[in-house]
């Protein structure tokens, strides 16, 4: 081949087209395969109508005309975009079966932003063979029921009322939803979470629940789901789990003075009066938002070191954290104690954590959480998190089955209103 013949330097050779199946099924699962696939059967009607009209000037005049030619091609036309409909509907739910069954959990508090669900959710109803909402626990008039302050002591009875409208939503008494994968996407406070999470899989060991990522509008900034990932089980063990987290893992600790404030009517946690002795203190966060006293952290790596340089070298402080003690844990009016903070943030330059690190981020709270109060036995532990829902969801499926974890781990939660916590009558442990 001469050098005229060949391609220059500076020509690029167009790009080969490729069709991506799994982009293909994706869409076609969607929204835009039920209308794509209703064109076919539209334009099969239309010629099968338009053969039809065809009948009867053939059966009076015969085959003269050419009326015979316009029969026979209506007649393939409608027959074999009948045929491409008809396998086009059979793949798209062989598709949503592959899915499986969605169950939805949608617990909001009040403080939450509203979030615009309808789409998320209508994509979901389109893609899965089986859309299964939990009846959500309300009050006549729509106010949430996860409260802060002194109606915090029944966080625990309406988890257990929660798992049974799941439990009732999940009912199969033919047996026809067996063979299918099941699917959860879950918008509740972060220890309702937790608590769902894992009373339902202990209930439930047989089969396991694919916790699946879904839209968000925190305080972080909105996070949208571009496609339905694969979900995670959180139930596989995971290997050398340090190893598989690429951001930035960090144990802080702050001396902090706990206020806490009780009333009579609360009473003690599990109908027994603790005597006042250590209180461990624990705090996961895996974003750059503030918690509570806990200020934000900046998102680039150079500013974020300066930061906590500055903030180790201003005297340490203690930190105030004023709380509600609705679970009646019998704690000290005031009481000197250290927070320890389980940062992981993501990775450089990034807000968000990768879909993938989610099981990893997991598995190193979970043990983490284990470790200290192994450190500690006889404490009163609170947790406080600020973490993913899908985190939340996934500690609750891991702490069933995490050696070491405490009996007794009550969480914190944070008021945006008015800078205090609650500790709600919803105990995490064992």
């Amino acid at each position: 081949m001469s050098e005229g013949a060949q391609q220059q330097p500076g020509e690029a050779r167009p790009a080969r087209r490729t069709v991506d199946p799994a982009r293909l099924a994706r869409w076609l699962a969607g929204p835009a395969g039920t209308g794509f696939i209703g064109v076919f059967f539209t334009v099969a009607t239309a010629a099968f109508s338009a053969a039809g009209g065809i009948v009867p000037d053939l059966a009076a005049e015969g085959w003269t005309g050419g009326r015979g030619g316009w029969l026979v091609t209506f007649g393939v036309l409608a027959v074999g975009t009948l045929a491409s409909g008809v396998m086009l509907w059979w793949w798209r739910n062989r598709l949503r079966e592959t899915l499986g069954v969605a169950y939805v959990v949608n617990e909001v508090t009040a403080g939450w932003t509203p979030e615009q669900k309808e789409g998320f959710l209508s994509d979901v109803r389109d893609r899965f063979a089986v859309f299964r909402p939990v009846p959500p626990l309300r009050t006549f008039d729509r106010a949430a029921v996860w409260p802060q302050g002194k109606e915090a002591t029944r966080w625990g009875r309406d988890v257990d009322t929660l798992v049974r409208h799941f439990q009732v939503a999940s009912y199969d008494p033919d047996g026809r939803d067996a063979a299918l994968d099941r699917s959860l996407f879950v918008w509740a406070p972060w220890p309702v979470a937790v608590a769902f999470g894992q009373r339902v899989t202990a209930n439930e060991r047989g089969r396991a629940l694919r916790v699946r990522q879904r839209d968000s509008f925190g305080r972080q900034g909105p996070l949208r789901v571009g496609q339905l990932d694969d979900g995670h089980t959180f139930q596989s063990p995971v290997d050398r789990p340090d190893g598989g987290l690429f951001g930035e893992l960090r144990v802080q600790r702050h001396p902090a003075q706990l206020q806490v404030v009780r009333d009579d009517e609360t009473g003690t946690a599990g109908g027994h009066q603790q005597q006042p002795g250590e209180v461990l203190l624990l705090v996961l966060r895996t974003n750059h938002h503030e918690f509570g006293p806990l200020p934000r952290l900046p998102v680039d790596v150079t500013q974020r070191a300066a930061h906590d340089d500055a903030a180790a070298s201003n005297g340490r402080e203690p930190i105030v954290v004023e709380l509600y003690d609705a679970a009646g844990l019998g704690l000290p009016d005031t009481a000197s104690t250290t927070v320890r903070e389980w940062r992981y943030l993501p990775r450089p330059g990034e807000i968000y954590h990768q879909w993938q690190d989610y099981p990893q981020i997991v598995a190193v709270a979970a043990q983490w959480i284990a470790d200290q109060a192994a450190t500690a036995p006889g404490a009163t532990i609170l947790l406080g998190a600020q973490v993913p829902q899908e985190v939340s969801v996934g500690l609750g499926i891991r702490s069933a089955r995490q050696p070491g974890w405490p009996r007794e781990l009550w969480p914190l939660v944070h008021s945006v209103g008015n800078g205090t916590f609650t500790v709600p009558r919803l105990n995490l442990g064992r």
